[in-house]
């Protein structure tokens, strides 16, 4: 059994744009501006697994999705996505266990933080809209049955 995979572009309407593997290697590990024409915004990209038979997809294993962010001259914003990966660390419990400063404060205080760094988890990792999901199954599965 073999695994393969697909990363496609997401766009606010809905509709979706295959990168390649080669572009997203070159965005993601390679810190290159492969990506200028989305130069100054966030581009949520969705990479799909899926196992392989005859070469050609027969089953999705997953979906994932995470909004990166573009620089202007079209490489990956590292500081974002530092912290997305500090945010999910956080999350899982293996981010920093530092004690945090605390202060002396009269009256009841509620510390906020972590449903704040929930929310902007949400927000590197949007969920796939079914239309979207739709749009990438079709173009996955319509080369295989053509």
């Amino acid at each position: 059994m073999s695994i393969g995979y697909r990363i496609f572009l997401v766009h606010g309407d809905q509709t979706i744009e295959p990168i390649s593997q080669k572009t997203f290697s070159a965005f993601f590990f390679r810190d290159e501006p492969a990506l200028p024409r989305f130069a100054n915004k966030a581009v949520n990209l969705a990479t799909v697994f899926y196992r392989l038979k005859d070469r050609k997809p027969e089953q999705i294993i997953r979906v994932d999705t995470q909004r990166f962010h573009v620089t202007a001259d079209g490489s990956l914003d590292q500081e974002r996505s530092s912290e997305a990966i500090r945010l999910t660390l956080d999350r899982v419990g293996w981010g920093s266990s530092a004690p945090k400063a605390t202060t002396t404060v009269q009256g009841p205080v509620i510390d906020a933080t972590a449903k704040f760094d929930a929310r902007r988890l949400a927000q590197y990792y949007p969920e796939l809209s079914g239309p979207a999901l739709g749009r990438i199954l079709q173009a996955l599965f319509d080369r295989v049955n053509s």
